[in-house]
């Protein structure tokens, strides 16, 4: 999904998702919700690599410490 760079930072201009339906919900979400009806948010489908660099790998990584950080605790991995 692509955010339009009037409403977000550089870095955070585009979010990966693995499943479209969700890509499609979240930019419904934000059109409605931050755009007040017009597009600031859509969803492009673009090949993922068979390699990610070390800077997509880092940002990847930090969002699924994120994600376990902010879980409960009896529902985190070990």
């Amino acid at each position: 999904m692509v955010l339009d760079p009037q409403i977000a930072p550089h870095n955070q201009a585009a979010w990966a998702f693995t499943d479209g339906d969700d890509a499609l919900a979240m930019a419904g979400f934000l059109n409605a919700r931050v755009g007040g009806g017009e597009e600031v948010a859509w969803v492009e489908v673009v090949p993922l690599a068979r390699r990610l660099n070390n800077k997509a790998l880092r940002y990847l990584d930090r969002w699924a410490s994120l994600a376990e950080e902010t879980r409960p605790e009896d529902e985190r991995s070990d």
